[in-house]
């Protein structure tokens, strides 16, 4: 295939990607009736692993599993291979490979196999080769993950695309490339009719285009291999080499459709429903699980499957916490999403999880001095809220450390990735943070377990010297804000000792 020489010119941007996490694949698995393995104890492949930073935050994440990631740009995988052995990871392996190539007997069987960004922008006989490589590898209690564009929405992508490659169809370069095509969107938007449908669209299209970097604007929108999905298509994929559609990876796609009726000659056909979700939705992007098809999969959601989990959340509340009452309470995540309940201990087990956030809780703990009755209203509430992506689900406890040390010590690899020069961490919680200030990312390096506080107000008060001699704070304003992020890093789940 030859376009390794491209990804090999113009590496693809580095990300962690959560849904991806073996933990969230077997909490979705485990709520379905399948008996995942445990994925602290697992082995996971990931096809188009890029530059590994994905599997490397797993791999520093759960040391007891093995994680094997194959690419075909021998750039991304020499950065992979070097990265671990800095990182001192040995439950990692790289490996540059055509998917269409490898050995299923020598990679051996996993447990979770996962392509993220990869099956839409491959050509087409490649795509039978990736099924072939899960039908072989993949556990028999195994679950399989694959992200693609996905249609209807990708029609409206698609215009963009055609405008960008109508406009660079003539220039080499990958960096003019992506600065033409959108300047040529930009002038394209200028010049439609105001207030139009059309120029709401191109609108939407060129603000979410101008946000993400060039490398992934050039391998996205610019690439010469991009095939959307119905995802009624893909589905019908899957059955060929054994396999069965479980569900999306993302819990909270279901809340976009609460309330949604379906039309009575639909059926109950989960296909054929999950389609009509897309229509109505316009979604444009899949992260579809699925497992061999003699598992059964059950979609009733019985509030038993949750008990052995742990739930996590932060949410501020519009009312008192200490009212116990029936009276109506609205809880609010980051994001500004509202949810409004008024059954008491539902309350008091969400109040219980954004306290304790970072860390999870389990469902136990939760429900563990309530009556039966009562018991099982709030069991029924969590499912519900889990299903919305309102709280995250958790086969393995979270944990992190939530107070600030003698010498505060923040997560290796988040400081391997300032380090490195990029701008998003990893958080012990499976959440990407963006660092904007590049003094707060200097602080981050620096919390590496051997500075105490004044170490670190001195080690800042010199970064800044450098810098802005004018507004330098003082020694004591610099203390607390090194004590106020050094809190926000707690907070965040970076900090491990």
């Amino acid at each position: 295939m030859p376009s390794d020489f491209i990804y090999d010119d113009v590496p693809y941007p580095s990300f962690v990607f959560p849904q991806t996490s073996p933990d969230r694949l077997a909490t979705l698995a485990r709520v379905h009736g399948i008996d995942a393995t445990d994925p602290a104890k697992c082995r996971m492949l990931e096809l188009g692993c890029g530059d590994g930073t994905n599997l490397l935050a797993l791999a520093y994440s759960m040391p007891k599993s093995q994680f094997v990631g194959i690419d075909l740009a021998k750039t991304h995988i020499g950065s992979a291979k070097k990265a671990a052995s800095e990182l001192g990871l040995p439950n990692v392996e790289f490996i540059a490979l055509d998917v269409t190539q490898a050995d299923a007997v020598a990679l051996g069987e996993f447990d979770y196999i996962v392509a993220h960004g990869l099956f839409s922008w491959v050509p087409e006989f490649v795509r039978p080769a990736i099924f072939e490589l899960y039908a072989k590898c993949l556990a028999p209690n195994g679950i399989g993950y694959i992200s693609y564009n996905a249609l209807p929405g990708c029609y409206i992508r698609e215009i963009t695309h055609g405008m960008m490659k109508f406009a660079t169809r003539k220039i080499a370069d990958p960096n003019e490339k992506v600065a033409a095509g959108i300047k040529f969107l930009e002038t394209i938007v200028d010049a439609a009719e105001d207030d139009s449908v059309y120029q709401t669209m191109l609108d939407l299209e060129l603000e979410q285009i101008s946000e993400r970097t060039p490398q992934n604007v050039f391998h996205d929108d610019l690439s010469e291999v991009n095939r959307p999905f119905y995802f009624e298509e893909f589905a019908g994929m899957l059955a060929p080499y054994g396999f069965q559609y479980l569900c999306e990876a993302e819990p909270s796609e279901l809340a976009k459709i609460a309330g949604l009726k379906f039309p009575a000659d639909l059926g109950s056909d989960v296909i054929t429903r999950e389609q009509y979700r897309d229509f109505v939705m316009g979604r444009r992007f899949r992260t579809t699980l699925f497992c061999r098809k003699d598992l059964n999969v059950d979609r009733t959601f019985p509030i038993e499957r949750i008990r052995g989990l742990s739930f996590a959340g932060k949410f501020e509340t519009e009312e008192s916490e200490s009212d116990t009452s029936d009276a109506s309470m609205t809880f609010v995540t980051s994001k500004g999403h509202k949810l409004t309940l008024n059954h008491p201990l539902t309350k008091k087990c969400l109040i219980k999880v954004s306290d304790a956030w970072p860390h999870s809780m389990k469902t136990a703990d939760l429900i563990a001095e309530a009556e039966n009755d009562d018991a099982e209203i709030t069991l029924g509430y969590l499912v519900q809220l889990y299903e919305a992506g309102f709280i995250k689900g958790h086969c393995t406890e979270i944990t992190s450390v939530t107070s600030i040390s003698e010498k505060p010590e923040a997560s290796r690899f988040a400081r391997f990735q300032i380090e490195q020069g990029g701008n998003t961490v990893a958080t012990q919680t499976g959440l990407n943070l963006e660092i904007k200030d590049p003094a707060i990312g200097k602080l981050l390096v620096l919390t590496d377990g051997t500075r105490d506080i004044d170490d670190l107000t001195q080690a800042m008060l010199e970064y800044a010297a450098e810098f802005d001699q004018d507004e330098m704070l003082g020694e004591e304003e610099m203390r607390e804000s090194v004590l106020n992020n050094l809190e926000a890093f707690a907070e965040s789940g970076l900090l491990v000792g």
